[in-house]
């Protein structure tokens, strides 16, 4: 009994120290922010000539008293993407990041939509959220067309340089949701009833309900996290069930991921769903944004165990 309550009790601890490690990696990048990042960070893309070079920072807003530029070069993007370096790999899209203060949020700006065909700025701020970053203010920039999905890596290059140790699974959680969030937005650009800032917010809620329910959660649970949510947001007619499994996937790996132990992870998000329905307008008028996905999975749980148990009594009734 005495060595059952020492083991318990040196698990507890384990335990304990495993997610406070967990924690400290991620909020350090916020921390890296707030203490390095005194004037903007500027990552240029490799393939901009000396011309474009100069178009980007003017539309960044550079000038000669900030620090010194970085170039994201395709090696260094091969190393963060964890892929073979090409030395023909085409990177346009540019990138300041600045620090904001106490009460700040976190802000993305795209200064050339026209430009940056596929990714939105909330878009970005949910993979930076996943990323570690708390507030934050990101310029993205590209003097051509190009999809916008590059300039992730630009922002872990910058952060990286500047001394962030950034989780892998940060990195490629934020990397796949980007995408996921980039490539169902194209799909459904043009369907009557799909919004991309609908399906931003609808995954700020999913983010929220894995971080609440934890390691805990099955897939089972995950699928009605991400099921219930968006049907909540009216988005489960437009999205092909193929789209939406991509959606599950994402939910599943962060589930598993130390990114949901961060103390400020779920702030952050709540911050940036308020943030993304005032900028919206009328266009969250008819949703509940109160809708909890761990509760409509509870009320699920216990109707089954009321029904299991309705079952037990009947038979108990018939034996006796």
């Amino acid at each position: 009994m005495k060595w059952h309550k020492i083991l318990m009790a040196s698990a507890v601890i384990f335990t304990t120290s495993m997610a406070t490690s967990n924690v400290q990696a991620n909020s350090q990048v916020q921390t890296v922010i707030d203490e390095t990042y005194v004037q903007p960070d500027y990552v240029l893309g490799y393939s901009l000539t000396e011309e474009q070079k100069a178009t980007t920072l003017n539309l960044l807003g550079y000038n000669s008293q900030d620090q010194q530029l970085k170039t994201m070069t395709t090696s260094a993007f091969a190393q963060i993407m964890n892929v073979a370096d090409d030395p023909s790999l085409q990177l346009y899209s540019s990138v300041k990041i600045q620090k904001l203060g106490s009460s700040g949020t976190l802000k993305v700006n795209i200064v050339t939509p026209e430009n940056i065909t596929k990714v939105t700025e909330n878009m970005y701020r949910n993979a930076a959220v996943t990323l570690g970053i708390e507030k934050a203010e990101i310029t993205v920039a590209s003097p051509i067309a190009v999809t916008g999905e590059s300039a992730l890596a630009g922002i872990y290059y910058s952060l990286e340089q500047n001394g962030a140790e950034i989780a892998t699974e940060n990195k490629e959680l934020a990397q796949e949701e980007l995408s996921t969030l980039a490539n169902i937005a194209a799909e459904n650009q043009d369907k009557e009833n799909f919004d991309a800032d609908k399906l931003n917010v609808a995954l700020t809620d999913i983010k929220q309900a894995v971080a609440d329910g934890g390691s805990s959660l099955t897939k089972q649970d995950i699928e009605e996290i991400v099921n219930n949510t968006l049907t909540n947001y009216g988005l489960n007619t437009s999205m092909t069930s193929s789209q939406i499994t991509l959606i599950v996937n994402f939910a599943l790996n962060l589930s598993k991921s130390g990114v949901i132990t961060d103390a400020a992870f779920k702030s952050t998000l709540s911050s940036l769903k308020d943030s993304i329905v005032a900028e919206a307008g009328s266009l969250f008028d008819q949703v509940n944004l109160n809708f909890d996905a761990n509760a409509s999975i509870e009320e699920s749980k216990n109707f089954l165990a009321n029904i299991w148990q309705q079952i037990i009594a009947f038979f108990r009734n018939l034996i006796n």
